[in-house]
């Protein structure tokens, strides 16, 4: 009860609760807040025994994502960790790992060591796949630090694709700095363009002008989202180049109020200019990093395959779309190649095992007759040697988009088909994007940090905030289990 409701330890103390317990039971004796927190800290440790078993029990690899945060009541910095992977039943899994006080300086090696011992106490350095981190200076150079004390071997791609930025991160402050950027004044340039874009009749006045004064452009005028940064750096830069039909325009057409000035124009090219290096500095420099971990992502999704990187390749990279395509698929390819050695895998004998004999089994297996059917099969069909599990995927047709479609079930559904790629994809598609799954945790820890709790030692808000996340895990499946 104390940990579902956040209670104080202390409340065992209080005259009205022991005043409350005696008159339900005379005969009871309230326990002391120690033998709460020793009880509580007994809880903790039996769970984590638990959950590192389950944890090494599982046998794909490891995402992580960590966050720091300081209790305002306790001017106490706690980071946590939360692991994430798919089971073996196909099922994303986010289990927080710790929730640990790391004492300053917060600098790259305090962050570094204190991460490396909780992944090393959890045995999981050895099967990870990536870390994900909000995107400071401090983050960019503990990522050196990690990969020296791991074992660049036992990382996907040799660590290629360890550190992953926090797209959430990134995208706020793309969004903080491109607003601060657009307050600088283009309300002219906004408000003739909805005038120009308004009716059909006046957009259609405001090209053949531009006709007339023979502007060689195919642009049309497009107005922007105000939030949305990168639609009005298209609106300014189409805007900059129909300047002079906007004067024109002025002159033939009373109701048109909004002319922007020369200093307004001057603006404009002066704020393009700057959206455009934003755009370079803040969106590719993560995009650069992360793209080739989430191209394979999409990849493995049968209903994009390679058709949405190319689509979406030749918009991002123009020319150097094929160049960026094949090295994409170079990425693949390496991949491939990694998985085979995990596995021992070998291409003319990995579908031509021999089908298990129904002596090998037990009963409980053969419930359904037909439940070896689609192994037999894929394993006694002639099958072309000289292609690889990638490229048999990839010449089949994508499957129709649809929002209902689940693409752990069809993992876990084509495996035996593609057993080589349902690995890589178990490891993949468990890979966070952002760290909001850590940062959610900091809204317990605040609660449980509470100006009357301030006083909790680190190791008894560590427990609290794990004991807390299984409590409310269990309660909300007997919620969803009396509903259903």
């Amino acid at each position: 009860m104390i940990i579902q409701h956040e209670y104080s330890l202390s409340m065992v103390d209080h005259e009205g609760f022991v005043e409350y317990s005696n008159t339900l039971q005379p005969m009871f004796k309230v326990v002391s807040r120690n033998t709460i927190r020793s009880d509580i800290l007994k809880m903790y440790k039996a769970e984590k025994v638990k959950a590192i078993k389950l944890i090494e029990d599982n046998k794909s690899r490891i995402a992580i994502t960590t966050d720091m945060w300081t209790a305002s009541n306790q001017k106490k910095g706690y980071m946590v960790v939360t692991a994430h992977y798919i089971d073996d039943s196909w099922i994303l899994q986010s289990k927080i790992l710790r929730f640990m006080y790391v004492p300053c300086p917060h600098n790259a090696e305090t962050i570094s060591y204190a991460l490396m011992g909780c992944l090393m106490d959890w045995n999981v350095d050895r099967k990870l796949s990536t870390l994900t981190l909000d995107n400071c200076t401090t983050n960019d150079a503990a990522i050196p630090i990690m990969k020296d004390k791991l074992f660049s071997s036992g990382l996907m791609l040799s660590g290629d694709f360890f550190h992953m930025r926090c797209a959430a991160h990134i995208l706020n402050l793309i969004v903080k700095d491109g607003m601060f950027i657009l307050d600088k004044g283009i309300v002219n340039i906004r408000e003739s363009v909805s005038y120009w874009t308004a009716t059909t009749k006046r957009n259609e006045k405001f090209m053949e002008t531009a006709r007339q004064l023979h502007i060689q452009s195919t642009k049309v005028l497009a107005l922007d989202m105000p939030v949305r940064w990168n639609s009005t750096y298209v609106m300014l830069s189409t805007a900059l180049i129909y300047k002079s039909v906007f004067a024109r325009l002025k002159q033939r057409e009373s109701g048109y109020k909004t002319l922007p000035l020369d200093d307004d124009w001057v603006k404009a090219r002066d704020l393009c200019d700057k959206l455009f290096l934003f755009y370079q500095a803040k969106f590719l420099k993560y995009w650069d990093v992360t793209h080739g971990i989430m191209a394979v992502a999409s990849i493995l999704d049968p209903r994009y395959k390679m058709k949405l990187i190319e689509y979406f390749f030749l918009r991002i990279y123009g020319e150097r779309c094929a160049t960026e395509i094949m090295r994409l698929q170079t990425i693949c390819a390496a991949l491939v190649r990694e998985y085979k050695i995990k596995y021992h895998v070998d291409d003319e004998n990995y579908y031509s095992s021999p089908v298990p004999s129904r002596s090998d089994v037990t009963l409980e297996e053969y419930v359904d007759p037909l439940s070896d059917y689609d192994l037999f099969v894929s394993r006694t069909t002639p099958i072309d040697l000289g292609k690889s599990e990638l490229d048999k995927y990839l010449e089949e047709p994508v499957i129709p988009r649809s929002t209902e479609f689940d693409i752990l079930i069809w993992w876990k559904t084509n495996g035996i088909k593609y057993p080589l790629l349902s690995s890589i994809a178990r490891d993949i598609l468990a890979i966070p994007v952002t760290t909001v799954a850590s940062e959610s945790a900091f809204s317990t820890g605040g609660r449980v940090v509470s100006p009357h709790c301030n006083r909790l030692h680190p190791k008894t808000l560590e427990a609290l905030n794990e004991e807390l996340a299984r409590v409310l895990f269990i309660y909300c499946y007997w919620v969803i289990t009396i509903l259903i």
